[in-house]
């Protein structure tokens, strides 16, 4: 990257200026495992791919903490390549392994934590992928979930299953989607103890410590609009207050679960965000964020890139034409 590194710094003082003009680009991560995963999708980042974004990232970009980057957007003091670096859900090798490479490049991040999962729980997909990777079968009997049998003799069948599996009960109500996901335990894994694969409160705690951002992501990782608007601002605020007793203050940044607009959330969930004590929220819908973005729904987007150069390609694309991202209609 060193040679070409200048030209892209200039290109990306052109796509992404600072100052009143200044826009962001947030970046979503999930899970960083050791090596590639054939149970996981395809678009994965594992350890080596991550340590090639932060380096390039650091080459060509100002990295700044979500915070201060949206209070520099709103004081149009923003510097020109901005971007912030977020991951969501809280997995364990975000601090196993991404927390080191970060720390490496004197970078800082934003952790998006369900508090529902973290010590010993395994949320609703990894369930599924799990008891999949522990099956002794050669095929599955799903009738009940209306995919029939469905073979999983090898990785490439196992990861097929998994993916009609999720597609199946993701958008279920919380408890069908629950009491599916034990299910398909049941079924492939039976006996089986589920690996711990969440952050513990202490990890947690030293993320904070280390200066990165903690933020909320609801306690269950319900769809919410998949569930009444009761039950979610209850699942929102138990986030909200065991993050904060963990951390010594509560978050003030919260991220959508599965984050797409009107599909995933809508306006009565941004109201209730804000009204719920929370300064900013990010959704999953593509673009960069502007002064004019609204505060409780800037976009972000997914790198997937192994060579630097198409990465650093890509984000330029995104900051010149994703400065209109889709967004939930606004209530007021």
């Amino acid at each position: 990257m060193t040679a070409v590194t200048p030209l892209f710094r200039a290109a990306g003082r052109l796509v992404s200026p600072g100052g009143s003009n200044g826009n962001l680009t947030i970046l979503t991560y999930h899970r960083v495992p050791p090596d590639i995963d054939p149970l996981l999708s395809s678009d994965q980042v594992d350890a080596r791919k991550f340590a090639r974004h932060m380096a390039v990232l650091a080459e060509c970009f100002n990295v700044l903490p979500l915070p201060e980057a949206l209070e520099r957007l709103e004081r149009d003091t923003l510097p020109a390549r901005a971007l912030s670096i977020t991951f969501d859900d809280g997995y364990q090798d975000n601090y196993t392994i991404a927390l080191p490479i970060l720390q490496r490049h004197g970078l800082k991040a934003t952790f998006f934590i369900c508090s529902g999962y973290i010590n010993d729980g395994l949320m609703f997909n990894d369930i599924i992928i799990e008891a999949l990777r522990a099956c002794q079968s050669s095929a599955l009997e799903l009738n009940w979930l209306g995919l029939g049998q469905l073979p999983v003799q090898d990785m490439t069948s196992r990861r097929g299953c998994a993916e009609k599996i999720l597609s199946a009960v993701k958008y279920l109500p919380f408890q069908e989607r629950e009491q599916a996901c034990l299910r398909v335990w049941e079924t492939a894994a039976p006996g089986k103890l589920r690996p711990r694969l969440m952050m513990t409160d202490e990890e947690i705690r030293h993320l904070a410590a280390q200066g990165m951002t903690v933020g909320g992501h609801t306690h269950t990782h319900p769809i919410l609009n998949r569930i009444d608007l009761d039950s979610a601002r209850q699942d929102i605020a138990q986030n909200r207050r065991l993050l904060g007793d963990v951390i010594g203050q509560e978050p003030l940044i919260f991220a959508y679960p599965n984050g797409r607009p009107v599909r995933d959330y809508g306006p009565e969930h941004v109201k209730l965000v804000r009204e719920l004590g929370y300064h900013s929220a990010v959704s999953t819908a593509w673009g960069v964020a502007t002064k004019s973005c609204d505060r409780y729904q800037l976009p972000r987007f997914s790198p997937w890139d192994d060579n630097p150069k198409r990465l650093v390609m890509r984000l330029l694309k995104n900051a010149m034409t994703g400065q209109h991202p889709l967004t939930a209609p606004n209530l007021d």
